[in-house]
């Protein structure tokens, strides 16, 4: 592992400060501001990568004084300073709810002295330890890349490896020294998994793969999941997603066992669990990687639908559960849904009562375009898809439009089918009889799907752009496998 990287990740957490909060007979932090004299100051703390007003004060004699009968909750603390929103982040622990803060406007940092909580001292001695390796770190690597000779690049390289050694064995003896404190918990989650050099295979050749397997199932060893305080900080969600995103494999079989396991993982601790899960329902419920909305559907069926998530209001879980429900039908790698729909005769002008299937199609590629009446987004999207259908019908391409008219919406259908002069195959399920709209996730419009020729899909909720595109890495993959 190269210490150059371990260094930088430490640096990013370094730059924020961490914390516990929690209950107890309530909490009193007296602040006082130097250089600073408004009126006002605010008590925000974070979570993820927001922070959310807790408490304000108005100054009197000289100070800010946040109180509160019933005890903070833990995790990071910030004073908002009006109207420029200057702050500075502190610690609140369970055991820690009464102290004073005293700094200097307007840089804080080194200025900034805590009284009455041991975690906070401990957090800022460990602070500048590591702040001022940093340094180190970043003046050897700045005479790394300017050096030519090669022999003394490799001693500063050295140089740079002996010092994240005697890092590593200090955070060891921080944490031994000071068991159970937030800044051990905190330099443990994130310490970087020491890995062994590589086994070699029954062939002599060495196992290309064991080093980011090793580190990858060892990435949450140091991490404490019966802690609450990792709410309130954003370093859960940062590991998260760096486990999530970086170190599992992109396919929805793949995330959905990590992100399961992250839940389970979370679940000795209820104020965890109710964070933790709910965020990763919404990551996944416009996922950026398209097939991942099925984690949604998974963690959906396995915690809300079964009643585990029971802190859920009723109209929540419901909204929950029917999102799951129809996104089901619609995932990567299913077949398309079988529905018989009313089509529109350009000869006749009007919807008939002839049905009429994505099924009934022959082409190699269908795309299910969902659209409503006078909706201008819509419009935008069939304005888009007329060149690429035009360019496309001929290689195999076939477009097949559900609008979403109800019987009373039919005529407002047909004036945007000539406004537009759609030139594809248009339907609708005026009464809702196929329930073409529920099966294919109809609850936000526009919509695309591609299907292939046995109207499996391989694609949803994509825009026109990306069209050709998919098409065509599809064509390559498949002829790949012939």
């Amino acid at each position: 592992m190269k210490y150059s990287v371990f260094f930088l990740a430490l640096f990013q957490f370094l730059l924020l400060n961490s914390s516990l909060m929690g209950q107890g007979n309530g909490y009193k932090i007296d602040v006082t501001i130097e250089n600073y004299s408004g009126e006002k100051t605010y008590l925000g703390f974070r979570r993820a990568d927001k922070v959310y007003k807790k408490d304000s004060t108005t100054l009197v004699n000289g100070k800010y004084v946040f109180e509160g009968e019933e005890a903070l909750p833990p995790g990071i603390y910030l004073v908002l300073m009006p109207p420029d929103n200057k702050f500075f982040e502190f610690v609140v622990t369970k055991a820690e709810q009464r102290f004073s803060v005293s700094t200097k406007a307007p840089e804080f940092g080194q200025s900034t002295k805590i009284k009455g909580s041991k975690d906070n001292e401990l957090l800022q001695e460990y602070q500048r330890y590591m702040s001022s390796k940093v340094e180190e770190s970043k003046k050897l690597q700045e005479q790394i890349a300017a050096e030519t000779d090669e022999n003394k690049k490799a001693k500063l390289k050295k140089e740079v490896d002996d010092l994240g050694k005697a890092v590593r064995e200090r955070q060891n003896k921080f944490i031994k020294d000071n068991p159970g404190t937030y800044t051990a918990k905190l330099i443990a989650a994130f310490q970087e998994p020491e890995i062994p050099e590589p086994p070699k295979k029954a062939d002599g050749t060495i196992d290309s793969t064991f080093q980011f397997r090793y580190y990858r199932s060892h990435f949450w060893d140091g991490f404490d999941f019966s802690d609450e305080v990792w709410v309130n900080t954003p370093y859960l969600k940062e590991k998260a997603d760096r486990y999530l995103d970086k170190l599992t494999l992109q396919s929805p079989d793949s995330v959905k066992v990590a992100a399961e396991w992250l839940v389970e993982k979370s679940r000795g601790n209820m104020e965890l669990f109710k964070y933790l899960l709910p965020y990763l329902l919404n990551k996944y419920y416009t996922p950026e990687i398209m097939g991942l909305d099925a984690v949604f559907v998974h963690l959906s069926d396995k915690y809300y639908k079964t009643g585990i998530a029971d802190w859920v209001t009723p109209e929540n879980l419901k909204k929950i559960t029917d999102d799951a429900y129809m996104n089901s039908n619609v995932l990567v790698g299913n077949k398309a849904p079988n529905v018989r729909v009313q089509r529109f005769d350009p000869v006749q002008d009007k919807f008939t009562t002839d049905l009429i299937s994505p099924y009934d199609v022959k082409a190699d590629y269908t795309i299910i375009f969902l659209w409503k009446p006078n909706c201008g987004h819509c419009k935008h999207m069939a304005e888009e898809l007329i060149p690429f259908y035009e360019e496309w019908k001929n290689k195999g391409v076939e477009v097949f439009s559900i609008s979403s008219a109800t019987h009373m919406e039919l005529e407002d259908a047909v004036k945007n089918i000539h406004e537009k002069k759609m030139p594809w195959i248009i339907t609708a399920d005026p009464y809702s009889r196929a329930r073409a709209l529920q099966l294919y996730y109809g609850t936000s419009l526009p919509k695309l799907f591609i299907l292939d020729k046995d109207k499996k899909i391989i694609a949803n909720r994509v825009g026109v752009k990306q069209l050709p595109e998919i098409i065509e890495n599809h064509k390559r993959v498949t002829a790949k496998e012939k």
